[in-house]
């Protein structure tokens, strides 16, 4: 179902598929580089963006061998984790909608303070 035309590293104008390219991608070569590319450039935004990579000590040049052992692992047990039951919040309280009566003395209560700021305008 796949043509290696589909794949990162192929080239449309040569004709011609690079395996490297679409390997390096797959393991996370791109996102290694944006890493030290933000790290070099907005250092601020590299500390927001990869908190979680800073927080594990994975560093850019470590992510090809994190994929491999990613790779691995689901390999060996390709079942899917559990999932721990949702259980919604429940103190979200709906607001019971108005009545006839109570829009229309709304609206009235909205208009006659209009009227009364028109007023206190006039004078």
């Amino acid at each position: 179902p796949h043509s290696e035309k589909r794949f990162p590293g192929y080239d449309r104008d040569a004709k011609e598929y690079d395996a490297d390219m679409h390997r390096e991608r797959i393991f996370g070569g791109h996102v290694g580089e944006y890493m030290e590319y933000l790290d070099e450039e907005d250092n601020q935004k590299y500390q927001e963006h990869f908190a979680a990579y800073i927080e594990d000590d994975i560093e850019p040049d470590g992510l090809e061998e994190l994929y491999e052992s990613v790779h691995e692992a689901i390999r060996e047990d390709p079942s899917p984790a559990e999932k721990k039951d949702f259980s919604a919040d429940k103190s979200y309280k709906r607001k019971a909608k108005l009545t006839l009566e109570e829009r229309k003395a709304r609206v009235e209560a909205k208009k006659e303070a209009k009227r009364e700021e028109l007023e206190e305008d006039d004078e």
